[in-house]
């Protein structure tokens, strides 16, 4: 397919991951409206996207975990460009404790945003696609969402909710037209990892791209399922057989990789 004049609807794009996803749609010709909540980051960004193609970009200053907030989206975008084409969940938010020293609010907040946001987002946009029989609906995920790290059980939980929702939809809206993929990423060199005190990482974080080059690869091949860098896509699919909890999480297995030559 051609991404020459589609409007992408691009969430969590005031920097990292959705930055680069935005930047990269409107590179390849479709029109952004650009999600999140910082507006001055946000406008930078679609500064960005007007620099690097003639597409048209637009910011949207929301809160994705307001239902309200996210089907304003929606109707903002559909006013402005007639429709959605493209939808790219991408906004999160990070949440590194303890499972004994976090809150009922705290898991409550990280599912609104995580997982919530992005179906209130979907079903705003679902009806529209439906009605044309033609969209893309892209979830970010995370490894996370498949490998229960220390002290990301609720963040965690939030990407195999989001997971999993996903797939249940892309069974239901099979020959629909409309394709709903899930995009699972390992560690990405993003804010997250300067802004929580309480996150030990030590492995290699990739860069923002392959995220927004898989996001592409998966509207375009319609793919249901991806991961990137591929190959932790292997530690989520060893962890069932295992039979016990694995504490030392995607720690031990960057490190196991490294020490073995793999490569992303």
């Amino acid at each position: 397919m051609t991404f020459t004049d589609r409007v992408a609807v691009v969430t969590g794009a005031s920097s990292g991951i959705g930055a680069a996803v935005a930047t990269d749609l409107a590179t390849r010709g479709a029109r952004v409206v650009a999600v999140a909540r910082r507006a001055e980051r946000l406008a930078a960004v679609v500064d960005a996207c007007r620099a690097a193609a003639a597409a048209e970009a637009v910011a949207h200053p929301a809160d994705v975990s307001s239902r309200q907030a996210c089907e304003e989206v929606i109707r903002a975008t559909e006013a402005r460009f007639g429709r959605v084409d493209m939808l790219v969940n991408n906004a999160g938010i990070s949440l590194h404790r303890d499972a004994a020293r976090t809150t009922v609010d705290d898991i409550e907040h990280v599912m609104a945003v995580n997982f919530l946001g992005a179906v209130y987002l979907t079903m705003a946009a679902l009806t529209g696609m439906l009605d044309r029989r033609r969209g893309s609906i892209v979830n970010v995920t995370s490894v996370a969402g498949s490998v229960p790290n220390a002290g990301e059980a609720a963040y965690g939980a939030s990407k195999a909710a989001l997971g999993r929702w996903s797939h249940g939809l892309a069974v239901d809206l099979t020959g629909s037209g409309v394709h709903v993929g899930v995009l699972s990423p390992g560690p990405i060199d993003t804010e997250i990892w300067t802004h929580d005190e309480e996150l030990e990482y030590t492995g290699k974080l990739h860069p923002p791209d392959v995220v927004a080059q898989g996001v592409a690869r998966m509207i375009e091949r319609r793919l249901t399922q991806l991961t990137v860098p591929r190959r932790y896509g292997a530690i989520g699919a060893l962890y069932p057989m295992l039979g016990r909890p694995m504490r030392w999480g995607m720690r031990r297995y960057e490190a196991r990789a490294q020490a073995h030559g793999g490569r992303g």
